[in-house]
């Protein structure tokens, strides 16, 4: 006997799902059953003893396999050791296993923040990996940046700054008839931080985080006010984190397209990297993206001190003429 279906919003897509996804807005169709269907599964969903058509391992910083991805067919499936193991069809159909260590916070991570991203991706749809927020002064943002370099922080910036968090990991883009008319949907609201910049941006809020997987320290925030998912905003300018300097300075500096697309790419969810068509269209959508909006690099001193001082650089920069 099936379970009952939770139905969510996911950048703009219906989900209904077994599984309870409290960081989506729910959706207000109930007649609806969505673009994607999630089913919890008491054991593993990947078939064994099939040789796979393709077969991908995404490596962590220790060199060890964080996420393996295999095609058998024209369905996928995604291992996460230790975690996790999803598998689908772009029909949106996903049979999800936990593994029995794994915390339901993290069996949540990796369906919003790797599955459904990767799926969607697999579609043909430009999905970045990215923070983005709208300013105090109404122009919206993507934040794109390797691993590590501050995404989360700077998008917390940017609301403390009196702007709003639209989605902090995943959001996709969608091309209008008009070269300025380049929209993105955010996949959901609310924030991931360290402890650290919790307790220096938000810590009156520190009691409404949640913990984001079982295997770091990393913290999930809700937004402040209840949020709608999947409302498409119209994109203003691409920021890309750079290293710091090591000076105090805060600069903002035009990227050339061809860097530019590069940039979005290293930024791009992708699934079957053994799919030559689908990559050459990636590139297409990137470089289509990097020649509609302004791509800005981003140099500033990793301090949170300076951070009013970088969000109003960014207001500058975008209510210039």
């Amino acid at each position: 006997m099936s379970n009952p279906l939770h139905l969510y919003r996911y950048a703009g897509l219906r989900v209904a799902s077994e599984l309870l996804l409290p960081e989506l807005s729910r959706d207000s169709d109930l007649r609806a059953t969505g673009g994607l269907t999630i089913r919890l599964s008491p054991v593993p969903v990947i078939p064994t003893g099939i040789t796979p058509t393709w077969q991908h391992d995404w490596l962590d910083s220790d060199d060890g396999a964080s996420l393996s991805g295999l095609r058998i067919d024209q369905r996928y499936g995604l291992v996460f050791p230790g975690v996790a193991q999803a598998w689908f069809g772009l029909d949106g159909d996903i049979a999800l296993w936990r593994d029995p260590d794994a915390s339901s916070e993290s069996l949540r991570h990796v369906l919003l923040d790797q599955v459904i991203p990767r799926l969607i991706a697999q579609r043909g749809i430009l999905v970045l990996h990215g923070s983005m927020a709208t300013t105090g002064g109404g122009h919206t943002v993507m934040v794109l940046g390797d691993s590590g370099m501050g995404k989360s922080t700077l998008a917390g910036g940017i609301a403390l700054g009196g702007g709003t968090v639209l989605t902090d990991d995943c959001l996709t883009v969608s091309f209008g008839a008009r070269p300025d008319q380049v929209h993105a949907v955010p996949s959901y609201p609310g924030l991931r931080l360290w402890p650290d910049s919790l307790a220096a941006l938000f810590d009156e809020r520190r009691v409404e985080a949640t913990p984001m997987t079982h295997y770091t320290d990393k913290l999930r925030l809700p937004p402040a006010a209840p949020a709608t998912t999947g409302a498409p905003a119209m994109i203003d300018a691409i920021l890309v984190l750079q290293d710091p300097d090591g000076s105090d300075a805060v600069t903002l500096a035009p990227i050339a397209p061809r860097p530019a697309c590069m940039a979005i790419i290293g930024n791009a969810f992708q699934l079957d990297l053994g799919n030559h068509r689908h990559t050459h269209q990636l590139l297409g959508l990137a470089a289509d993206l990097a020649g509609r909006v302004p791509v800005l690099a981003l140099t500033y001193p990793r301090d949170y001190a300076a951070l009013p001082r970088v969000v109003e650089r960014i207001r500058m920069a975008l209510a210039a003429p």
